[in-house]
């Protein structure tokens, strides 16, 4: 991504870190995979398909609202 942090507004950078945090945690269900996961394994990967796409649409949005690498001149 070519997103510059300085440049981002705050609304923009809470979104970026909101992508972040759903990106961290739909990784962090590894950990509960051998518990949770064989129990209920449909739940399980909903909930880490859910995170991961709220992750992807948060980074786009945030990279939509900076000006999507838009060149300077």
């Amino acid at each position: 991504m070519c997103l510059f942090r300085r440049q981002l507004d705050s609304k923009s950078r809470r979104i970026l870190s909101a992508g972040y945090l759903c990106l961290a945690s739909s990784f962090a269900l590894n950990h509960f995979e051998s518990g949770f996961g064989h129990r209920h394994p449909a739940v399980f990967e909903a909930l880490r398909f859910l995170l991961l796409g709220a992750a992807i649409g948060l980074m786009f949005w945030s990279s939509r609202r900076s000006g999507c690498c838009a060149t300077r001149s």
